[in-house]
């Protein structure tokens, strides 16, 4: 089975297909009365904090609209405010994907919102089907990714995946009822009104938040902005448009232009040779330096660099690995797997599928459908590798409203890399066309996820101090240098 390797080899390369039929209704946001068992937060350690931090679980309804004895526990992580008295305003931190967990995140989140952190609690929650709340793993610990290629998939790895999820409604697994957790676990922890972050499929939650139960928000912060008018999944046009930039990037840089002249060429004309041909070779691994055979199909070439757009700093390498590889030297490009592999190690697949194939794929029309075959990056890639997973997996539909566009005077702070080849500057602009009190900041030398790249973590700080866009410094977005690209194995920009 090699659900796992498919999805770590395209990093979320989505695809569409017509659905048909569903099977179960997400109501809206209203919820009967419940009393719920309290929260009780005790010390712990988490990897990549040296302190100590608290963690603790809350148990929930499987089925918030129809709640029975059958309920989940919904695992939470507080990082407390180093100040002796906090501010009464947590940071919330809703993580991406869908399927990343918070609590595997937390050692890096909390070096990233030090700044915040120093008044304010920060609390991460790992979402229904991820971390330690009733996860939908689907992975294959026996799957190669070398070996393998994408197209090895079959309808049976997704029956096997789906057999795993024993005595699991997965119509509760999504969008909404994660955010009636979320709002349960506010009111557990006492605290009447929280400041929000969101990031990439996390800002989509976000936004629902705003719209379900807006009174628990106190400011609101969008970091690669998935409005629920967006279809999320088929976006190879918005990888080709990445790609592009980096193209002219290139050919505007006189080392890179000299370098690589033929970069666009290279690249198609690789792409158009693995459409026809498995390459099937023999070569070291990038880190136990042994022989092993290497399988690539145009699916798995693609995804992996496409992978690596999402970074300010990993886009650099691109040109070299391109030319490289016309060259037929692999082992650049193996080594850039290997770090995707990691990259991507964190997803739980059984919620991004069952998020995607249900509230975002089948909103996908024809005319969408249609532009995304004809992109000039992966072309019918992006249609693809969901094919089989979408139409054999459980249905459910999502309340009627939830495409609509949200409706809110709440501050909220956008953020967007003009270099993101998932989250473009333009689906912010799309965001904020209901939202009365905001502020769009894009970072033209970024990519997907603007405080893991930027100085956005120290204006999100800066916002949430008194929820003033009038106290945000933004300058320093600009001041990031021009990327250059890499020249040669040595390092040489």
């Amino acid at each position: 089975m090699k659900l796992s390797s498919i999805l770590k080899a395209t990093v979320l390369s989505f695809i569409s297909l017509g659905l048909h039929g569903f099977s179960g209704q997400v109501s809206a946001a209203s919820t009967p009365s419940l009393t719920l068992e309290p929260l009780i937060l005790e010390p712990c350690f988490v990897k990549g904090i040296k302190t100590q931090v608290q963690c603790g679980k809350l148990t929930v309804p499987e089925n918030w609209q129809q709640p029975s004895d059958k309920t989940l526990d919904i695992h939470v992580i507080r990082i407390k405010a180093v100040a002796t008295t906090a501010k009464k305003d947590p940071l919330f931190l809703l993580m991406g994907g869908p399927g990343q967990a918070g609590s595997e995140l937390a050692g890096g989140l909390s070096k990233i919102f030090s700044a915040a952190q120093k008044d304010r609690d920060l609390v991460l929650i790992d979402q229904r089907g991820t971390g330690k709340s009733s996860p939908l793993t689907c992975d294959d610990d026996d799957a190669d990714m070398y070996g393998d290629i994408s197209s090895d998939f079959s309808v049976d790895d997704v029956k096997t995946c789906l057999a795993t999820y024993k005595d699991i409604d997965l119509a509760q697994y999504n969008t909404n009822n994660a955010i009636l957790d979320f709002e349960a676990v506010r009111k557990a922890l006492g605290y009447e009104q929280i400041n929000l972050y969101g990031i990439s499929y996390g800002s989509r939650a976000a936004m629902v938040y705003m719209r379900d139960k807006p009174g628990a928000l106190r400011s609101v912060i969008l970091d690669g902005v998935v409005p629920p008018q967006v279809v999320v999944g088929p976006m190879g046009e918005q990888a080709a448009r990445a790609f592009d930039i980096l193209i002219k990037q290139c050919s505007d840089n006189e080392a890179c232009a000299t370098k690589y002249p033929t970069l666009y060429n290279d690249y198609q004309a690789i792409r158009s040779q693995l459409e026809n041909q498995v390459i099937v070779t023999t070569i070291d691994h990038p880190i136990t330096d042994k022989k092993i055979t290497l399988r690539i199909d145009s699916k798995k070439f693609i995804g992996t660099l496409r992978g690596q757009m999402y970074g300010r700093d990993a886009r650099l390498m691109i040109p070299y690995i391109i030319s490289e590889f016309a060259k037929q030297n692999y082992k650049p490009f193996v080594g850039l797997m290997s770090l995707n592999e990691d990259a991507a190690s964190k997803m739980y697949i059984g919620l991004t599928f069952n998020i995607l194939c249900n509230e975002d794929l089948p909103r996908a029309s024809a005319n969408l459908l249609a532009k995304e075959r004809s992109n000039s990056f992966s072309g019918r890639h992006t249609l693809e590798t969901f094919t089989n997973v979408c139409q054999y997996w459980p249905k459910f539909t999502p309340p009627a409203n939830f495409a609509d566009k949200i409706v809110s005077d709440i501050p909220t702070m956008l953020l967007s890399g003009e270099l993101d080849p998932v989250t473009p500057p333009a689906w912010a602009e799309i965001a904020l066309q209901g939202l009365s009190n905001h502020q769009h900041y894009i970072a033209k030398k970024a990519g997907h996820g603007l405080v893991t790249q930027t100085c956005a973590a120290k204006m999100v700080s800066q916002f949430i101090d008194n929820v003033s866009f009038d106290d945000v410094s933004d300058s320093c977005l600009d001041k990031q240098p021009t990327p250059g690209f890499l020249i040669n194995n040595n390092g040489n920009l």
